[in-house]
């Protein structure tokens, strides 16, 4: 394997984006970009990116404005800047292009995880992504916090003000996360809705790239909703070439997918509008991390290696 760094200034004006592209020793059959989720980073999916390259894929990551390296260089956590939703898509299509550049003429598969499904999703929209194949894993639909309990007319004020680069107040989060724990009973750590075994949840509390109770800023918030509301509006069904491979993970017990709920949701719409090649995979008794969790990674693993199959073959 050899890896490459990848740094851009990104479309913020304010951070250095921190990215690596992993290929492996023999050419590659195709590239896979993996969009990390909220309070993340994206060596988080290394276990993904050594199967990928065991696959024959080349793999490209980087840690979004605000996440991971690029806020340990900037100092700067749980903020995009102004637009972030706007952001973190532009900055996802830069890094693509970077990945092009060293293997332009491979089949490309985007894969998002939660915040990164949405990420993933508007990038899709967008004609220069030029995509053979999308995975969508947790995918965040059917979230109650955004589609019913957050007030926006409230968040919109406080992301529009002189203190929108200000730590959005506590209510508004707690609104944006509301129902997160409620299932998994009384001593349920914060983080509990991440993944079912310990170990998984344990990891994800203490790396210090993830930072996942960092303060987020209410303009950031504001991106994350607004980004949100793209990737589940209408515009993504009719933009989406109607021929393109699609997978969607999630777990049964993953309040981002309304229980799993949304995924289906998801899947029926993309039907509907006449998306005939996708393939959805809701596990039982599993929470967000599908990917993460030992009794359901290697099958995860084997579907995205599957849709990347289907990318290289053109079906």
């Amino acid at each position: 394997m050899s890896l490459r760094e990848i740094t851009f200034t990104s479309a913020n004006g304010r951070d250095t984006i921190q990215g690596w592209l992993y290929t492996p020793a023999a050419p590659p059959r195709a590239v896979v970009q993996i969009v990390h989720g909220l309070g993340e980073h994206s060596r988080r999916y290394l276990h993904l990116i050594s199967a990928l390259l065991d696959a024959g894929c080349a793999v490209v990551a980087d840690d979004h404005a605000g996440h991971g390296r690029t806020a340990m260089e900037s100092g700067i956590w749980g903020d995009a800047g102004d637009d972030a939703a706007d952001v973190v898509v532009a900055d996802e299509l830069t890094l693509q292009a970077a990945a092009r550049e060293q293997h332009p003429d491979l089949p490309y598969v985007l894969f998002g995880h939660s915040w990164g499904s949405m990420i993933a999703r508007a990038v899709a929209m967008r004609p220069e992504a030029r995509l053979d194949a999308l995975g969508l894993c947790g995918i965040a639909a059917g979230m109650r916090g955004i589609e019913q309990s957050i007030d926006r007319a409230a968040l919109a004020e406080v992301a529009g003000s002189p203190q929108s680069a200000e730590p959005v107040p506590g209510e508004l989060m707690g609104q944006l996360f509301d129902g997160f724990l409620e299932r998994f009973g009384e001593d349920a750590g914060p983080t509990a809705w991440v993944a079912l075994d310990a170990d998984v949840v344990a990891d994800h509390g203490i790396d210090p790239f993830n930072n996942f109770g960092a303060p987020l800023s209410a303009r950031f918030v504001q991106g994350f909703v607004d980004l949100y509301d793209r990737a589940n509006g209408e515009d993504f069904y009719t933009a989406l070439p109607a021929d393109l491979p699609i997978l969607i993970l999630a777990g049964d017990q993953d309040p981002v997918t309304a229980y799993g709920e949304g995924a289906y949701h998801v899947a029926n719409r993309l039907w509907d509008s006449g998306h005939r090649d996708v393939r959805t995979r809701v596990y039982p008794g599993v929470r967000h991390e599908v990917h993460n969790e030992p009794g359901t990674r290697a099958d995860v693993e084997q579907e995205i290696i599957a849709l990347v199959e289907r990318a290289v073959n053109g079906s």
